[in-house]
Formats: C-alpha cells, structure tokens, sequence
C-alpha cells in the first residue's frame, strides 16, 4: 500500500514540473535562486542571457517480498528501489527566467521529470514577488562562474 502511495505521489510529481514550464516564466532571477536555491553552474550565452543549472536527485524506498514455491521449501526474494537524477537549466534574459529544461532519468512507473519537481515544488507553492529596479542588471549577481 506504501509503495502504491508513493508511485501516485511521484506521478504528481512529473506535473508539477510541466506546470513549472510556464508558470515560472517571467520570474525574476532573484525570485528564483530565493525558491531552488543557487544555481550549481552558471553562463553567460549573450550581453543579457544567463542559464543556471540546478541539479537533484531522488531515492525510492525498497520494496521487496518472497514468494513461496514447492511447498515453502524454496522463498526467492525479489526487491526493487529506484534512483532517479534531474538537471533542471533555467534561461534567464533581462533579469527574469524565460525558459525551463529539464534532462534526466525517466521512470515508466514515476514519469519523465519526477526527479526535478523538488527543484521547483516551493517556487510553484511559495513564489516571491519581487519587483526589479529598471536598471536591474542581472548580468551583475550571475557573474559566470
């Protein structure tokens, strides 16, 4: 039954990450980094575009179970866990995210991005509203590292 549970959970997941595709556009960089945390990698791809790169990971729990054969004389043991990784890249122009990507392991079972949607779950849930001065030059908090 737990095992259920957390296959319906991380199937919301996926979701989550497709409504973070469209629902973040527009967000300031500020907002961002305030809800995923600081990007991991950061570039500078022309004078006002950045991409950040925040990565993530996710661990099922095990699950396993035997099966009696012959008479209870032979028990296999059949056990399953799942380890799935995410690299969400955010482009941003002009101070504010303008597209979302994601690159990682897909599940059948968890869904194409279930592993991203701890990056952008609080941003979804618990966006800042911040509002950038007009000479607001993200180029200058990016800094290409």
């Amino acid at each position: 039954m737990a095992a259920l549970a957390l296959v319906l959970i991380l199937a919301a997941c996926t979701d989550r990450t497709e409504q973070a595709r469209t629902e973040l556009i527009g967000m300031p960089y500020p907002d961002l980094v305030a809800c995923a945390g600081p990007p991991s990698v950061r570039v500078q791809t022309d004078a006002d575009d950045w991409d950040g790169e925040w990565g993530g990971s996710v661990s099922t729990p095990s699950v396993s179970g035997s099966v009696p054969l012959f008479a209870d004389l032979v028990k296999p043991t059949v056990s399953a866990s799942a380890a799935m990784s995410c690299r969400m890249t955010a482009r941003v122009r002009g101070g504010r995210v303008y597209s979302i990507h994601y690159v990682g392991t897909s599940s059948l079972i968890f869904g194409a991005h279930a592993a991203c949607a701890a990056l952008v779950r609080d941003c979804l849930l618990h966006p800042d509203h911040t509002t950038l001065p007009a000479d607001y030059d993200a180029g200058r908090y990016l800094g290409a590292k």
